[in-house]
């Protein structure tokens, strides 16, 4: 190594000293707190964890409802969405609902690292799948400004770091739909035709980012956009599976 390269790589074990002297000091001066009950050690702890509800195991790989007793599953094998697989541990129910209403609409943002965190911890140490980019489901440009922050790109920050998988807006909003709370899923549907279009050339296998999935439309509207597109293997990321 020449003597720019020695002190290029000094400087930088310089730099992660001193971030992680820095983080200790910081943690020594303010030790983490549990976003929920607020008990000291940890931004969310193994209690309240334990509380959130999680998915069955029996569940469908499409749409991570139940099946039924035979193994299939009664919703997707009416209409098989257009993605391949669910990726979900925790059902959207007490007391998550409200941890996660608080991030996106109570301006905690405090919450997201403990949110992505506990989804990686229920995923483990290796990614559910290995896709080749994350892409979140984009908001208009008017709705986040509004919101000041896109959560589900919060989400696939923290898990595309954690995995090493690129996060890339191959997709995005060109309509401010209207909010969907109350919709049935054929009003979501009509809501959403047309709301999403695509931004270059995506990879044949990526995967879909998002908070929560309940009728499963935004997500079904953006998988098509990647179909028409010649991706062949769309998985989803999902934090909480409304049931």
């Amino acid at each position: 190594m020449d003597f720019a390269g020695i002190v290029a790589a000094s400087r930088d074990r310089g730099r992660r000293l001193w971030r992680d002297g820095s983080a200790r000091l910081l943690d020594w001066l303010l030790p983490e707190r549990c976003r929920s009950c607020d008990a000291p050690g940890a931004a969310l702890c193994a209690a309240c964890l334990g509380d959130w509800p999680r998915l069955r195991e029996d569940r469908c790989a499409y749409c991570a409802l139940p099946v039924a007793a035979n193994g299939d599953c009664p919703v997707c094998a009416l209409e098989a969405p257009a993605w391949d697989y669910c990726f979900t541990p925790f059902v959207y129910d007490t007391p998550l609902d409200t941890a996660i209403s608080a991030w996106k609409f109570g301006d905690r943002l405090d919450w997201t690292r403990p949110l992505a965190a506990a989804w990686v911890a229920a995923m483990g140490s290796q990614p559910p799948s290995r896709p080749a980019c994350l892409i979140p489901v984009p908001l208009h440009r008017a709705r986040l400004r509004e919101r000041g922050f896109n959560q589900s790109e919060l989400l696939a920050r923290h898990w595309g770091h954690r995995y090493g998988i690129p996060v890339r807006a191959h997709v995005q909003r060109r309509r401010n739909t209207p909010h969907q709370v109350g919709m049935s899923k054929a009003a979501r549907l009509e809501n959403l035709r047309g709301a999403f279009c695509l931004r270059g050339r995506p990879p044949t296998h990526v995967a879909i980012v998002d908070d929560v999935l309940t009728t499963g439309s935004t997500l079904q509207e953006i998988a098509q956009v990647l179909r028409a597109a010649g991706v062949e293997r769309i998985d989803t990321w999902i934090l909480a599976r409304a049931t």
